[in-house]
Formats: structure tokens, sequence, C-alpha cells
């Protein structure tokens, strides 16, 4: 699911949620699942080619590569659960 900066119903803007993923990850592709059917939009983005995700997720994580890693905001979480994220997402 793509989409950044969607209005809410109650006309409040939701922060940018990304989701940065590694192919094959099944930790991922859970928290991916979850957030899909609770309805919660999010941007995903795969890293592991040396690209410029690869060092935000390092940049992040103490140089690990951890799938996935989130980003709402300018906050960063390590292989969340979807209750973490929300809990995230209702922090100013």
């Amino acid at each position: 699911m793509v989409g950044s900066e969607e209005g809410r119903r109650d006309g409040a803007v939701q922060p940018d949620l990304m989701v940065y993923y590694r192919p094959g990850c099944v930790f991922a592709a859970r928290l991916r699942t979850k957030l899909t059917l609770a309805r919660i939009p999010y941007r995903a983005v795969k890293f592991g080619r040396d690209s410029d995700a690869d060092k935000a997720v390092r940049s992040v994580n103490d140089g690990n590569e951890i799938s996935p890693t989130v980003r709402i905001g300018d906050r960063y979480l390590s292989n969340p659960t979807v209750h973490q994220v929300r809990q995230a997402l209702s922090q100013p």
C-alpha cells in the first residue's frame, strides 16, 4: 500500500510511515500484512543492494540491516509489532 500524508477522517494528517524490508523476510511480510489489514497506510521500501535505503537502515540499527525497520516521521522502530507502530503513530 502506498500513501504518505494520508488525511484521516478526523482531519488530522497521518505521519509518513515507511517500512524498510528485505525481500523474503517473514517478519517484514507479517508486519506489512498486519498493517494492511489494520488499514494503516505505509510506503514499502526494499533494501539489500547497497542503496540509500540500506544506509538509512544501518544508520539507525548500529550498522545492522534489521528487517523490518519502520520510520514514522523522524523516529525509527526496529522489528516492531503492529501495536508498537500504532502506539508510535498516536504520539506527537
